[in-house]
């Protein structure tokens, strides 16, 4: 039987989807920059016909969901998702009323993962044998402070992986903040998303005040601010 290069025979005799096994050695989203995050970003914004493309508030939520919620999944996998939902071979809906919110993504992602979790089973054999190769703790830190100071600077929202960087920087001793510090960095959190919600509108309005009204969001803002301050220290 001739079988398409979009698919390959496994030794076992499956015939699986070869865009979705190559994707998984792609790199995590946890990791990714936020500069090729936001060049997929762009072409998949371009690829299901959005003419509404998010401002930089809602990119900033955007971005965070992707991150926490898809952190496993490969930058690559995302791509060909909502790749292969505009191809009709996923089943789900393509229609996003020129919103790309986490719910639009949800559902495309929902529908890739139970498609890509079945070719995850037949080449279980084969992927086992592969070795994905780890940061270190050092790498990690050095990977998002490297992120920062070549940026411009200008919103410590977009510091990624937060989380992660802070815990291993702590462990390490490293972050050292006295509490009148502690008390600077949640008022100007506080302030810089007053500023942000007097911005909005609407919807947008309403998604952000749910966001800001989670602890753990906020906690995230806090430790990327606090991680700005702690990498401008190292560069002055």
């Amino acid at each position: 039987m001739q079988v398409s290069k979009e698919w390959i025979t496994l030794k076992s005799g499956y015939i699986v989807d070869n865009e979705i096994t190559e994707a998984f050695k792609g790199n995590k989203l946890n990791l990714v920059s936020p500069v090729t995050l936001r060049e997929n970003l762009a072409y998949i914004f371009t690829l299901i016909g959005l003419t509404k493309y998010p401002d930089k508030d809602e990119m900033i939520i955007i971005e965070d969901f992707i991150r926490t919620s898809y952190p496993l999944y490969t930058i690559e996998e995302f791509r060909i998702a909502f790749k292969m939902a505009v191809q009709g071979k996923l089943d789900c809906s393509t229609e996003h009323y020129e919103k790309f919110s986490p719910k639009f993504i949800g559902q495309v992602m929902a529908a890739y993962t139970k498609k890509a979790n079945d070719v995850r089973k037949m080449i279980k054999p084969i992927t086992q044998e592969l070795e994905v190769p780890k940061l270190t703790d050092n790498e990690i830190v050095l990977f998002t402070q490297k992120e920062w100071l070549e940026s411009p600077r200008t919103d410590f929202n977009r510091v990624f992986n937060a989380d992660k960087v802070f815990g291993i920087l702590l462990k390490q001793g490293k972050l050292k903040f006295q509490e009148h510090e502690m008390l600077e960095i949640i008022k100007i959190v506080r302030e810089d998303n007053l500023q942000k919600m007097n911005k909005l509108y609407g919807i947008d309005a309403k998604n952000f005040r749910q966001s800001i009204k989670d602890n753990d969001f906020v906690d995230t803002q806090c430790k990327k601010l606090a991680l700005v301050k702690y990498f401008e220290g190292l560069s002055s």
